[in-house]
């Protein structure tokens, strides 16, 4: 995709999402994750895997790039 590591985001629950995690720029845990991959991220859902933990993680990310009120207004028109 021609992105560097640190430009990429990656959510995790367990053990064997840590290495990954560790190699990307934002590290997400779900909030039901194993403890020793919510200590390794940079960021942990309010949601649970399977109950909305992505598209927060997605709408955490649009905010951070100043995207989130322009799409948004793209779906309310």
């Amino acid at each position: 995709a021609g992105v560097t590591n640190a430009e990429v985001a990656f959510a995790g629950d367990d053990l064997n999402d840590v290495p990954l995690m560790l190699q990307s720029g934002l590290a997400i845990a779900v909030a039901d994750a194993a403890i020793e991959t919510r200590e390794h991220a940079h960021y942990i859902t309010q949601a649970h895997g399977g109950h909305g933990a992505v598209r927060e993680a997605i709408e955490l990310i649009l905010k951070a790039q100043g995207r989130w009120d322009h799409l948004v207004r793209h779906y309310l028109r």
